[in-house]
């Protein structure tokens, strides 16, 4: 019987996150202000600049 009371809200709260987690996979960067591009052009994968970084040892 508790389950019946339960299952409205707990659909709810579930298709609640859902929608949160699906703008959140859309909008995020806008959202949160990240970068727009999580990986180098195209350009600099061909140049292989992507994976040319100084070493420094201390």
């Amino acid at each position: 019987m508790v389950f019946l009371v339960m299952y409205p809200a707990v659909a709810l709260l579930a298709m609640f996150i859902v929608g949160v987690i699906i703008i959140l996979l859309r909008f995020g960067p806008v959202i949160c202000g990240v970068r727009h591009h999580a990986l180098p052009d195209i350009k600099e994968w061909e140049d292989e600049k992507a994976y040319d970084q100084r070493v420094s040892y201390a």
